[in-house]
Formats: C-alpha cells, sequence, structure tokens
C-alpha cells in the first residue's frame, strides 16, 4: 500500500471513530422552559407553578441505527427499583406518543395520564439535548462501527469501537444470554464430561465456530443430529448451548429452541443468535414443506422482503448463523413428509450426522467413570443447568485479542484449507458439494481448537479436530459417494422405479432364445409370475449366464424414464447413469439401444438398464456378471 492510501485509511478512520458534535440548538428557549426535570421526577410550567408529570428517567444519549434512523437511550428505575435502559426510536415522540408511553408503563415507570402531562411528556423528549452518543445495532454479533471491530451481546460488547454500542430491544429479548457460574465451573461440569465422546466434543465446537463465520468468510449453515429418540441427541444440544446462554430454573436449556415455528418467526431467532450459535429441537416438529425454504433461509442469512405500511421496501433482516439441530430423522425424510425433493444446495446447507457414536453408548463413547449413559447424561444435565454463558464471551475475547495480528484471518483461512486437504486426500475427485460440507466441519475443527489454545475447554490439542474429522468421515460414509448429489439422485431415483415397478409395470420378454450381440442367452423358462402388466415402463428378460447364475435386463420406453427421473435434468441424468454403467450405450455411443419386444413390429428405441442399478452407490459399484 502506498503511503498516499495509508495516509487517506488513517484521515478516514479518525473521522469515523471521532464523536459526532452536536449541531447548535434550535430550540427555542421559551419551549425548552415548558418542561423541567427535578430529583423527584418531570415537571411541567404552569401559571400555577410547577406540576408533577412522570417519575425521574434520564436520557443517556442520542442514537443513531443502521438504518439511519435516530432515537434517544432512556435509563429509568422500575417500581421495584432495578434500573433499565431502552432505546426509543425517534418516530415514538410523534404526535400523542401512546406507544412510547406504553412501553415505559409497562416497564414500570409511572406517567400522569392527562392531556397536559401526556403533551409535556412528549415536548420534554423532543426538544432535549445530550452529548451522549451510541450506535445502536439490530443483531448479536461482529459489527464495524467507526474504525473498530465490536462484538455486540445483549449485556455486553467486546472490543473497542470508539462509540457506545446498544442491540436493539427486539434483538435483547429473543436470546437468552445470561451467564451463571464461572468459566472454571464450566469447564469442570461440561467441558470436562464432554471429552472423549465425539458427538458431544462437536457439538460444543459448533458452538465456538459460529464467532468465526465473518472472519473466515463462510456461509451460515447447519447440523442435524440424527438418531432415536433416548439417543443423547439433546444432551449434545444442551452441552453446546451452554457455551452461549441460559436463564434461571431451565440452565443452557432456556438457550435452546424449538423447530415448532414458521420461517418468519424464525427470521427474528436467527438474528437475535447471529455470530454463536442457534440451537434448534426436535426437528420432527417443523411441518415437511416448510423444511427447506427455512435451511436456505438460515443459511443464507437473509430474510424475506417486505413493505411497510405505506408500500415502501423494509430493510431485510441479514445474520450470519451456524444452527445445531436435533431430530428422529433427516433432512430428506422430513421433506418428503411435505412431498419436496431434497435439492443439493439444500444438503450442503443442512448437513444431517449420525447421533449415535457406534460404541453401543447412544452419543456416547466415553463414560468417565460413571455407570451408564444415563448417569453421564444427569451429570451433563445438573452441569449445564449450572453453569452457562461465559465460554462464548470468552472464546470472543481471545478472537479479538488474535486480530490484533494483521495476519490471524488469513491464517484461519489457511488452516481450514490445510483440515480439508487432510481430509479429502483419499478423495481428490471429490466434488464441490462434498468440499463445501468439508469446509463447514473443519470449521467446527478449527474453531475447537482455537477455544483449546485460548484456554477455554480444557481439552487436549486435537480433540477437536479429531471428533470433527470423525463426524465428516460417518457423513461421507452414510452418504455413500464424493460426487454429485444431482448424480447421487438419477441412481436414487432410477432404483427406486425399479424397485417399484420391475414386476407390476414391466412385461416378461421371453420369446427370443437366441444368443443376442453380447453373447448372452435367455432362459428358455423365466421364473414363472402371475402378474397383470398395467401401465407398462418396458419390457423385461431373464438373462442367464453359462455358469447358470442369472438376472433380469430391463427395456424402459422414453416415457417411463421420464417418470423415474422426474424433477431432474433429464439429459444430464441419463449421462451420469450411462457414465456409472447402469445404462448401455450402442455401439456410436447413444444412450439407448434398438430392440423389438415382443408383440411390436419393428425396432424401438429404449434405454437398457443393467441390475447393477439395484446395488450399490455411484462410487461403488459392481461389475454385473459378464460385463
Amino acid at each position: 500500500m502506498s503511503k498516499k492510501s495509508q495516509g487517506a485509511n488513517a484521515v478516514r478512520a479518525a473521522i469515523e471513530s471521532a464523536e459526532t458534535v452536536p449541531p447548535p440548538s434550535l430550540v427555542p428557549d421559551e419551549v425548552r422552559r415548558r418542561v423541567v426535570m427535578l430529583e423527584n421526577g418531570l415537571h411541567r410550567r404552569t401559571d400555577g407553578g410547577l406540576q408533577w408529570v412522570a417519575a425521574p428517567f434520564q436520557v443517556a444519549a442520542e442514537t443513531l441505527d443502521e438504518a439511519g434512523n435516530f432515537g434517544l437511550l432512556v435509563t429509568w428505575r422500575d417500581r421495584e427499583g432495578q434500573q433499565r435502559e431502552e432505546v426509543f426510536g425517534r418516530e415514538l415522540f410523534a404526535g400523542e406518543a401512546g406507544e412510547l408511553r406504553a412501553r415505559l408503563a409497562a416497564g414500570g415507570l409511572t406517567i400522569l395520564p392527562d392531556q397536559q402531562s401526556r403533551q409535556a411528556f412528549g415536548v420534554y423528549l423532543n426538544v432535549i439535548e445530550v452529548s451522549g452518543r451510541a450506535r445502536v445495532v439490530s443483531r448479536c454479533g461482529w459489527h464495524h462501527v467507526g474504525a473498530g471491530r465490536v462484538f455486540v451481546l445483549p449485556a455486553q460488547v467486546i472490543g473497542g469501537a470508539g462509540h457506545r454500542v446498544l442491540l436493539a430491544s427486539g434483538a435483547r429479548a429473543q436470546a437468552p444470554f445470561a451467564a451463571s457460574g464461572t468459566l472454571d465451573e464450566w469447564r469442570r461440569g461440561v467441558a470436562a464430561l464432554v471429552a472423549g465422546n465425539s458427538r458431544l466434543v462437536f457439538a460444543v465446537a459448533c458452538a465456538f465456530a459460529g464467532a468465526l463465520l465473518e472472519l473466515s468468510g463462510d456461509d451460515g449453515g447447519g447440523f442435524n443430529l440424527k438418531g432415536p429418540s433416548r439417543a443423547g441427541k439433546t444432551t449434545a444440544l444442551r452441552a453446546a448451548a451452554s457455551v452461549w446462554g441460559g436463564g434461571p430454573g431451565f440452565g443452557a436449556g432456556a438457550f435452546i429452541r424449538s423447530w415448532r415455528a414458521t420461517g418468519n418467526a424464525l427470521e427474528a431467532v436467527a438474528a437475535a443468535h447471529s455470530d454463536t450459535l442457534l440451537c434448534l429441537d426436535e426437528m420432527g416438529q417443523v411441518e415437511g414443506k416448510e423444511l427447506g425454504e427455512i435451511s436456505y433461509m438460515l443459511a443464507n442469512g437473509q430474510g424475506k422482503s417486505r413493505a411497510d405500511r405505506g408500500g415502501a421496501a423494509r430493510v431485510q433482516s441479514r445474520f450470519r448463523v451456524l444452527f445445531l439441530s436435533t431430530g428422529e430423522v433427516g433432512l430428506a425424510d422430513k421433506s418428503a413428509e411435505g412431498r419436496k425433493a431434497v435439492k443439493a444446495g439444500q444438503e450442503v446447507r443442512f448437513v444431517d450426522v449420525a447421533a449415535e457414536a457406534g460404541a453401543g453408548l447412544g452419543i456416547f463413547e466415553q463414560l468417565h467413570d460413571e455407570p451408564g449413559p444415563a448417569a453421564l447424561a444427569e451429570l451433563l444435565k445438573t452441569g449445564t443447568r449450572r453453569f452457562y454463558g461465559t465460554a462464548g464471551p470468552e472464546f470472543v475475547r481471545v478472537i479479538v485479542g488474535r486480530l490484533a495480528a494483521p495476519d490471524f484471518q488469513d491464517r484461519l483461512a489457511a488452516k481450514i484449507d490445510d483440515v480439508v486437504t487432510g481430509w479429502l486426500a483419499r478423495h481428490p475427485d471429490a466434488t464441490g458439494q462434498v468440499r463445501s460440507v468439508a469446509r463447514r466441519f473443519a470449521l467446527v475443527a478449527v474453531a475447537g481448537e482455537l477455544a483449546t489454545e485460548g484456554g477455554v475447554t480444557g481439552w487436549a490439542a486435537g480433540e477437536a479436530e479429531e471428533a470433527a474429522g470423525r463426524m465428516f468421515r460417518a457423513w461421507l460414509a452414510a452418504r455413500g459417494s464424493t460426487g454429485a448429489r444431482e448424480d447421487m439422485q438419477a441412481v436414487d431415483q432410477l432404483r427406486a422405479f425399479m424397485g417399484a415397478h420391475g414386476v407390476s409395470r414391466f412385461e416378461r420378454w421371453d420369446r427370443d432364445k437366441r444368443p443376442n450381440a453380447e453373447g448372452e442367452v435367455v432362459a428358455e423358462a423365466a421364473p414363472v409370475e402371475r402378474v397383470s402388466v398395467q401401465h407398462r415402463a418396458g419390457w423385461r428378460r431373464w438373462i442367464e449366464e453359462d455358469d447358470g447364475r442369472g438376472y433380469w435386463r430391463y427395456y424402459v420406453t422414453r416415457e417411463a424414464m421420464g417418470e423415474a427421473l422426474a424433477g431432474l435434468d433429464f439429459r444430464a441424468a441419463v449421462k451420469v447413469l450411462a457414465e456409472a454403467g447402469h445404462i448401455t450405450r450402442d455401439k456410436d455411443g447413444k444412450s439407448t439401444v434398438l430392440r423389438r419386444p415382443p408383440g411390436v413390429e419393428k425396432n424401438m428405441r429404449l434405454f437398457e438398464v443393467r441390475s447393477t442399478i439395484m446395488g450399490a452407490g455411484v462410487d461403488d459399484l459392481d461389475d454385473e456378471p459378464g460385463a
């Protein structure tokens, strides 16, 4: 960077970080003198003297939000003597200011209801001038304010900005980021019991990963712990939630949200959890037809476009969120309930992982001297009920310290890339979809390791990366392929079609007993079946090898193949099936072959489908006998 550019940047940073100097007052003195705040409250001036209007309150700062709207930060003591504060937009001061007075009254501030008092109250807030300035943000997480970067939570702002920064009242009410206990107590009562259990370590590392999304340049997304009831999924969710918050009586459970909500409702919830972790329990409670749209909304970090009362476009809610979900079913099964097919983009953003660790102990592998999984789950439940909300903010403080190094973000991205490269070393042909999912797992791994390096978790070095690696490998094994989802769908849909209709819709073809072009001989007596073919999709021939092995060969019409591959790019899907060896190409390389089935006078082009379609996945096919 040139010296001239450095100088310009320094000037810009100085201007942005400087306190705004309020302009000279434009309010006439006679207007300001109509109201006065004394020790016992707000008063209005009358011919007979001062008349009491409202209990005492203070205007601490003039505020400005991200949309350029001004407001006031008002502080007061409620009827029980507790200090309260809230930002009120100046639009609430217009007219009778009924909503403003109602909100203050609900917060325990006494205001006289007569017309003169209402007018005096509005005059005071409209004409008051304060030197304090504050910036209001609409969501939790990272924000650039002036020349600084800060991390905003409801009760604290981590980092320096040169301005006071506040979270908007609506966002503050959405997520319980309260804390209980000390970080050391959390380490002993939660993190130590999680160690040695890959699913639990992974869940807790997910909680740290959300704070790295902006810094690493990654998009949002999430994971769904899928498994049977009582496998321990909610235990993992509580452990993850305890990183950021909870509430009295419920502990970390108060931080967990339910899937039983509409996409619109989850927008506000997601914004309140931006750059932290959104915990969603029991995916079975969401409507299958909504799940796909919700997963896109959460991953893309953008709410719906809406109009205000005047018809103008409202500012869309924006956020960055990593979510951790639990459910007895996965994305595909739940979407199928709403008669929706899973798209490749959804699979990349919403990753199903097995909750059971394979050790016969449900989600657990290491019981830490407890007599059984139930005992350890109860111990973790107790720990997360008592200790929560300290690890997340401490992790952010660690990251703020690392950000002092100008190359921290470059090193962070490079570390994530290194982890992905190591995991996919045996899969050099992995598609972009698989690599995207691997990167999200790697982000979790790196976040967990950074938390350990910073003294937050108390785990051994490598614990988080090992856990995330095991989870990724389990996901990859369950997926069955490193290919593109669309390729897998072509195989899956044709396999499902053949499995469902292989007998009922394919007419048996056993007329021709001569060897065919491939040297195969049709059996003289194919297995006898008493099935009436309706809505014919094609024909099937029983092929028998010299050694006595036999299998069906299917000949599918163009119309029936279109039915089998509905919802996919037909040409691309046929190409995938042919390249995988499930469809026979003719000598000219075409994906159909010329055949004359029984009862047909002329040759016709048909898709010749081999029996391999009923076998393994795209990357693990066994050749059909005689191929």
